[in-house]
Parts: C-alpha cells; structure tokens; sequence
C-alpha cells in the first residue's frame, strides 16, 4: 500500500478520524482484505475487472461495526471511503499475521453471521467449457460471447485445520453451470458428462480439500510428511502431535457450538486423506498434468484408489525419479587412452521384511479386497478348505477351519488353547520384529495378532518360512498370510534405485526378474550388481539346461560383509565366481574397496521402520506410500551428497534405455 495515497485520503476526509484512529483505519483495510474472497461472491463476473460493492451485505456490515465499535452509518461511510484503498491491494500474502491481529474478531463477531475468517471460493466464476459461450458483447468487443456465468449452487461450513492457529472454521462455496451441469469447487470441477473430479493446476498449493468438511493446510501436511520420513510417525501419531498441540492454540477461543457441531479433531484416516491426495497433486504438478479422480465412489479412500494405482505403475520398475543417479560414490568414470569416456556403477541387492496382508495361495500377488481377508477373490474357495496345508483338500467344517479329520482337529485345538496363546503372540511379536512399539499397541479386539500368519504341526508352532514341499509332518496355516519382503535395490552411495514387493520367498529367479524389470536394457544394467545370494544366483544363470546371458557383461559380487561372515571358504563355485576380489575395478590401487558394498543394508534399517506403520495397508496405499517416501529420502540424500561433493547427476534416460550393447566390464 502506498502510504502517501492513504495519509492523501484521510487528509481528504477527516470526517473518518473522528471514528477510528490511524491503527484502526489499518485495521479497516487489512480486514477488507480477508474478506475479498467473500465479497466476489457478489460481483458481476462478465466485468474484466470488477469494481468493489458499492454497498456492504448487511451481515459483513455489521461484522464490521461490531468489530471496530462503528454506529452503523458511519462503517457505511467509511466503506465508500477506503475501499478503493483496500481494494487495489489485494488478498493478504500474511496470512499468518493477520490471523494473529484477526481471527478473534471473526469468532467473536463473524462465525455467527456466517462471515469466516477462511472462505474458499473456485478460482472462476464463469464455465471452461468452451462449448458453454452464450450471448455476445457490446461497444469495443462488439461480437466476442460473454463466457456462461456460473451460479452460486451452495455455501458448507468447514473446518481449516491450520499450522498457526489449530482447527479454523470457514465456508466453502460451489458454482454450477446450468449448462452442462458442471460444478465447480475451490480445488476442483466435476465433469458434467465425465462425472471426474479435475483438479486446478497450481503453482503454489496452500490449503488441500481433503473431505467434503475439511481443509488441511499444506505446510501441516508438509509437517507430517518430515515426521514419517524422518523419524518414522505414523498417522495416529501425526493426528495426536496436532491435537494436542497445534490443535489446543486456540481451541479455547473456539464458540461452544463450533466444537458441538465441528470435527475439530484429526483422526488417522483424515491425515492419510489429506497426505495422499497431497502427494497426489504434487506427483500431477511435477508432471505438469491435471490430476482427475472417479468422483462417484464410495469413499474419499476408493476415490484415490485409482490414482494411486496408476501412480505405482509409473513408480514400477524405472519410474523412481533417481533411477539414472549416478555420483562419485555409485559410479568411477574412466578415460581410456583414445580420450573415450566410460563409467561403471555399482548397486547393492538386497531384502527387508515388513509385509502387508496378501493372498495365501503361495506366490500369489492378486490383492485382497479387504486386509481381513485371507484368499483374493480368485482363490476366495481356498478359504472354505481346511487349513492343513501338507495333505488335506476337504472343506472345513462349519465352525472350524479344519475338517473333520481328527488329526487335523487336533492340530486346531492346539492352536486354540488358552495355555499356548501367550506363547504364539510372542512367537508372532517375534517375526514381525517390530521396530515402532507404541503404534504396536492395540486399538481394538481385531488389532490384538490374533490373525497373524501362524504354521502349527504336531510339534506346536513352527518356522513360516519353512518350505510347504517336501514336509511330511501334518502342518496347518492360520490367520493371514503376508507379503515375503520388500526388495531393494540400492546404489552404492545410498540412493534407492528401486522397490518390489516379493511373495513367498526371496528365491534367486524373483531377483532375477526383479532386475531385467528394473534394468530393462543392457546400457542401463549396473557394471556390478552385489547380492548376498550372488553365488546361488550365478549357477542358475550358468544352469547349462537353460542358461541366462542377460548379466553376462556385469560383476555378480558377494557383498564383502556376507562373503567374509557368512559363505564358506570351502566353497569354490563362489571364490571363483562371486568373490568380490576377482574383479580388480572393484578396489582402489591402494586396495581400499572402491564402493560400499553395504549400502542396500543401512536402506533396509530405513525402510524397515514403517512396519508397524504399513502392516495393515491396503496393497495400492501400501506401495504408494513406499515409493513415495522413498523419493523423498533419496531427494534428502542427494542434496546431502551435493553438499559433499560427490557430484551427483542424472545419465540420460534416453541414453540407458537405448538397445546398444555397452562396454563390458570383464572379470580378471
């Protein structure tokens, strides 16, 4: 605001300081400001730039006068007066600030006459259909069509979860166009025909409408994003930081009835709400698309559920954004003596077990239609069958999970009996190796492990990873089965490459697969790829039945932790073809290692603490979540390692993904 213009019109009217001294008059423009969004609502949208009211609507007026003490003619005095003022400055870019100097005044006088301190409006008042033109101008653009003016369909109170000052309430406003029966919301529009929600490209997101009432700002968001990549937070713990912090700032401040009638409290599902549908618009922005969602579902959680899915088939394989990272820790680059530039990288395989609920027909990767569930919908009659899993097809009996054979009833009795539960909780406590006890704490009877994955035999509860073939001791499967683990493949500097979720083992063809998907190419396969089942993995490439050139031109190290601890020395196959000190790249001249062979592990102690966080995701959110904290660190990681100077960048994809054969690495 030009000062001088101000001091000019108040020297102009004194007949306003006889009402409100200079820090009220400011008061009067700043409060202007907030409510401009407000009163747009009111303005003819056909005018280019539209001109402020000429007279206030009676509740703002009064919100007015109650506010800065003002008879009622006077505020209308003094509305003709310094509008014009506030008018041309725009809404406030300090939110916060007038929110410190305000936000009272809007509960005190403004909640009651539905005047709110937030109100959120859509970013147009006429349709963007272009088929939706109607009549035609007049004068200087005689014959250009006047755009469809929307109409003002509904006005719901919300609640603003804010960083600042906690939950806020303010109104949200919808548009219709009669027309094409399009709606238009401050964040999105429905599709008239399409029946998708197409949400507004913007630059600079501050507020996400994650429920029909709620509104929660990016920067909460941003917060609870920093608390799970950080320091592992789960949802539930994100809901209670705010609430008992951020949320009491001005809780007691809040009307009686705003409490009554409000959701002022977040939950775990409103901050997964809020944080997916964030990640969501961020991963449309970054990619410069209009990201759309079915706006007939059954849910804010089946509404996502699609573009979460699509998101993971773009994040499968070599879609994580640092795919091609290469720097001085994960990649030595050589010059040959004709001045010809090559690199060879360096990634480390290797696998963590968190889990999620999956289908327990073995090596099935169907999801489940619920996590309860124990069988996808393709193998759904599995579950009518009795849970002996070595020798036994006949359905159960009504009331049990096993037959009526009495051996196999036996083995469901042990399973049921009071003395042993303590006994399996603790054996399942066990295998899920939990990492973040207090979200381990049940939340009710169906959170209590009672489902868990347990194998009993004839000897009581044995090892889940214990082959199914080959086993002649009767054995049976209760509860739900889980995913195998999650395998990782991890630059040599730390960086993610990538993620798949393996289901029933770790076998050395899954790993296999996992890499011809992650390096679909020859130019954009590793020079080395250590695994710690290296050896394993090269006699099945080398099985002369049915050998596998695909990774003939890379190194198949041990990693040299496991080669040293954990293989036999006795054991020529892997000296000769896995030993990390064959290759001579893969040390420096004064013999120190040249890449860090460990990195894939230090990743797993990372990742392995959101188990308790994922182990009852949904399989879509599960992967998403993942992929997506992953992005994350490795976004962190690398700005850590440009402040190191490692000269971290990114090859060409084009130039990986080409078909060229690269220069090969030989072993010596």
């Amino acid at each position: 605001m030009e000062l001088s213009t101000f001091l000019s019109t108040l020297t102009a009217h004194p007949e306003v300081a006889k009402h409100l001294d200079f820090n009220a008059c400011l008061a009067f423009i700043e409060l202007i400001q907030l409510l401009k969004p407000a009163l747009q609502l009111y303005l003819n949208p056909d005018f280019e730039e539209p001109m402020p009211l000429s007279e206030l609507p009676v509740d703002i007026l009064k919100f007015f006068e109650l506010s800065l003490d003002l008879d009622h003619e006077s505020a209308k005095m003094i509305w003709e007066i310094l509008c014009p003022i506030a008018w041309a400055l725009g809404s406030p870019s300090d939110i916060q600030a007038f929110g410190r100097r305000y936000m009272q005044l809007f509960l005190d006088y403004g909640l009651s006459r539905g005047v709110a301190f937030f109100t959120f409006i859509p970013p147009t008042r006429t349709c963007l259909d272009p088929g939706c033109n109607s009549k035609t101008r007049t004068g200087k653009k005689a014959g250009v069509p006047y755009s469809r003016e929307l109409y003002q369909e509904k006005t719901v109170a919300v609640t603003v979860f804010t960083q600042d000052f906690g939950p806020v309430p303010g109104l949200s406003v919808s548009f219709s166009c009669k027309a094409c029966n399009t709606h238009y919301y401050p964040t999105y529009y429905v599709d008239g025909k399409k029946k998708l929600r197409m949400y507004y490209r913007q630059d600079k997101l501050v507020f996400v409408h994650s429920a029909t009432h709620h509104y929660i700002e990016k920067r909460t968001l941003d917060n609870f994003t920093t608390s799970m990549l950080v320091a592992w937070t789960s949802a539930g713990n994100c809901a209670r930081i705010y609430n008992d912090g951020v949320g009491r700032s001005i809780t007691l401040s809040l009307p009686v009835e705003f409490e009554n009638d409000y959701h002022i409290k977040l939950d775990t599902e409103d901050v997964w709400a809020g944080l997916m549908l964030h990640w969501l618009l961020e991963d449309a922005e970054e990619r410069q698309q209009v990201l759309e969602l079915p706006e007939d579902a059954r849910s804010q959680s089946k509404r996502l559920q699609f573009a979460l899915r699509q998101r993971n088939k773009r994040m499968a394989g070599t879609g994580q954004e640092a795919w091609n990272h290469a720097c001085n820790l994960c990649c030595w680059i050589t010059v040959n003596a004709s001045g010809q530039q090559g690199f060879l990288r360096s990634t480390v395989t290797d696998g963590v077990t968190i889990g999620r609920p999956a289908c327990s027909s073995h090596d099935c990767e169907s999801p489940l239609k619920s996590v309860k569930d124990r069988f996808c919908p393709a193998h759904a009659d599995q579950d009518l069958l009795c849970v002996v899993i070595t020798t036994c097809s006949c359905p159960a009996e009504k009331g049990y999970r096993t037959c009526a054979d009495g051996e196999h009833r036996r083995l469901e009795d042990y399973n049921s009996e009071k003395e042993k539960a303590m006994f399996q909780l603790k054996e399942r406590l066990a295998r899920l190796r939990t990492s973040q006890p207090r979200e381990g704490i049940p939340q009710g009877a169906e959170d209590t492990g009672r489902d868990e994955e347990v194998i009993i035999d004839q000897d009581g509860v044995c090892d889940t990873d214990k082959p199914e073939e080959g086993n002649q001791k009767l054995r049976a499967r209760f509860g739900r089965r889980r995913s195998h683990n999650e395998e990782l493949c991890v630059a040599s500097c730390g960086v993610i490459i990538g993620r798949e979720t393996f289901y029933g083992s770790e076998a050395p063809t899954k790993v296999v697969s996992f890499w011809k998907k992650l390096f679909p190419t020859q130019r954009s396969l590793p020079g080395v790829l250590w695994h710690d089942n290296n050896c394993r993995i090269v006699a099945m490439l080398n099985n002369p039945a049915r050998p596998d050139k695909y990774f003939e031109n890379s190194a198949l190290p041990v990693d040299v932790f496991h080669f040293k601890c954990k293989h036999k020395k006795t054991d020529d196959h892997c000296n000769e073809h896995c030993n990390p000190a064959n290759w001579s790249e893969l040390y420096t001249p004064e013999g120190t290692w040249r890449f860090n062979s460990s990195a894939a592990e230090q990743a797993n102690a990372w990742i392995g603490g959101y188990q308790t966080i994922v182990r009852e995701m949904q399989a879509d959110r599960y992967d998403f979540f993942l992929d997506e904290m992953i992005k994350r660190r490795n976004r962190n990681l690398i700005s850590d390692l440009e402040k190191r100077n490692t000269n971290p960048f990114l090859i060409p994809r084009e130039v990986l993904l080409c078909e060229d054969p690269p220069q090969l690495l030989a072993a010596t």
